[in-house]
């Protein structure tokens, strides 16, 4: 099995109220989604991470994938794909869906799973057994297992816009990680923040994260793990990131995002079937 800096957390699935009446209309109706037992990454997957991906398959992603303009922490040389020194822990941004897909493929293959994604037809295998981005219902429900409350953090524990100094000092411009520049917004490595109540870390704040369903409205019905909207090259992304507001980021939160975005506030996580 290829070495990485995350382990994975077990949620039992289960029924859950995803959505809520009291945000904007991309989160209502709240309805109930039964989800099966899955096992989600504890934290962003890291430049380091996806780095010793790309060594090991050089060919699998390309700069239509993963963008190596600054401030990147990986960028492009050369002999290939390089990783900027000190930037190992920090999340892999800059990274679009696909690319992100990319990545799970691998890993699944490299723990002898049954790979997800169809990257060739843009499309998955929802049988397969191997690893994939979250679907938004599951990303809800363990992050409202991590914050019961529903609200963001405090200051300090997370790396929001409105990120208090403990925060900030652990941002990539402080320590001169990528081509971020002290004092401005960015990410902080991942796990660096104490883990939540469901013992994961950074799941509101740092980057914006995506999910594996399309995005499109909520209905009313419930709904067997729901993965989105048939159609569409918008995808969900959630938790929000460290340029949002405090006050914007929630468990029930949803954003949308072109699949082929390549950003430095999206990042991603990884989960499989139990």
């Amino acid at each position: 099995m290829q070495q990485r800096n995350f382990s994975m957390v077990d949620f039992a699935g289960g029924r859950v109220v995803v959505g809520s009446p009291d945000r904007t209309s991309k989160e209502r109706p709240p309805h109930e989604v039964e989800l099966d037992a899955y096992r989600l990454g504890d934290r962003c997957v890291s430049a380091g991470d996806f780095h010793a991906f790309l060594l090991d398959a050089p060919g699998d992603v390309d700069h239509t994938l993963i963008d190596c303009i600054d401030p990147c922490f990986v960028t492009s040389r050369a002999g290939g794909f390089a990783l900027r020194p000190g930037t190992a822990d920090f999340p892999m941004i800059q990274i679009s869906f696909w690319g992100a897909a990319a990545y799970c493929n691998w890993l699944s293959r490299s723990e002898g799973l049954a790979p997800v994604y169809l990257l060739g037809s843009r499309g998955a295998d929802p049988d397969a057994d191997g690893y994939r981005l979250p679907t938004e219902a599951e990303w809800e429900a363990a992050c409202r297992i991590g914050h019961p409350s529903g609200a963001a953090p405090g200051p300090d524990a997370c790396n929001s816009a409105d990120a208090g100094p403990a925060c900030r000092a652990l941002r990539a411009g402080e320590a001169l990680a990528g081509n971020f520049l002290p004092g401005q917004p960015g990410p902080v490595p991942v796990g660096s923040l104490p883990a939540d109540a469901a013992g994961l870390h950074e799941m509101l704040g740092n980057v914006r994260e995506w999910c594996h369903d399309r995005f499109g409205p909520y209905g009313a019905q419930p709904a067997r793990n729901p993965r989105g909207a048939q159609r569409g090259s918008f995808r969900v992304v959630r938790g929000g990131s460290f340029a949002d507001p405090a006050a914007s980021l929630g468990p029930d939160s949803r954003m949308a995002a072109y699949e082929d975005t390549k950003c430095e506030v999206y990042g991603f996580r990884v989960v499989r079937p139990r």
